[in-house]
């Protein structure tokens, strides 16, 4: 009988996860790069996201989305892989520097939905 229980509630944790949003937020951790666009699937963000700043969360349908990001060169960059974007999660995107190849990467933490 306990392992019945733990299967319910395994699955019943799992479906609540499709009752919360889904939402996406970027932060700036970079120490002089500025973000002026940021597309995520149908998220358009185009407001100026300067270094320290986070952006509002976002909601966003869950899929695999290609990450773009524009910066202040005006050039328009597509990340080499697919995010995931999973139902029920929040999303947070931070960019940040590698100071040792000098390039601009992103890592993502995910919580459950606010």
């Amino acid at each position: 009988m306990g392992k019945i229980a733990v299967a319910v509630m395994i699955v019943s944790l799992a479906q609540c996860n499709l009752f919360f949003p889904t939402q996406v937020s970027f932060q700036n951790n970079t120490s002089a790069y500025t973000f002026v666009a940021i597309k995520l699937g149908s998220i358009d963000y185009e407001t100026a996201l300067t270094p320290g700043q986070q952006s509002p969360y976002i909601s966003l349908d869950p899929g695999s989305y290609y990450l773009y990001t524009k910066g202040t060169n005006g050039i328009l960059y597509q990340w080499p892989a697919k995010q995931p974007i999973a139902g029920g999660f929040s999303y947070t995107i931070i960019f940040s520097e590698n100071t040792t190849t000098n390039s601009l990467i992103y890592s993502t933490y995910v919580s459950v939905a606010k």
